[in-house]
């Protein structure tokens, strides 16, 4: 002999339905905000990389002598890089004929950090 399920005991009950829907809604919230999170954080990544690779650009400009206007101490770039612009200072060594030259391109807002320095030596 079987035993028949009755139609009342086949289902979920609206309670669990509403905790298994819940469980769902957190979980994608928390989904979403580590999706905003990792855009983010790209973002601020490919800056950060064609930055540096601006300041590596211009330093080998500077060491071989090749950038248009030397003296200037600073610039902007032209495009497609018009959003960064370069700073940069030189400093005299304790040794004869060596300085210091600290690059820095920036990008955004400085107060927020949003730049990156490149320290080299030259001779003078």
């Amino acid at each position: 002999m079987s035993r028949r399920r009755t139609p009342a005991n086949s289902g979920f009950t609206l309670l669990e339905v509403m905790v298994a829907l819940s469980i769902v809604g957190i979980a994608l919230v928390v989904m979403l905000g580590l999706a905003q999170r990792s855009i983010l954080v790209n973002d601020r990544l490919q800056h950060m990389t064609r930055a540096t690779l601006l300041a590596k650009q211009k330093m080998a400009e500077i060491e071989n002598g090749i950038s248009s206007g030397l003296d200037q101490n600073k610039g902007d770039f032209t495009e497609p890089n018009q959003a960064y612009s370069w700073r940069r200072v030189t400093t005299p060594t304790p040794i004869a004929g060596i300085a210091q030259i600290d690059l820095s391109v920036i990008w955004g807002d400085e107060q927020e950090n949003e730049l990156v320095t490149l320290t080299s030596f030259i001779k003078d």
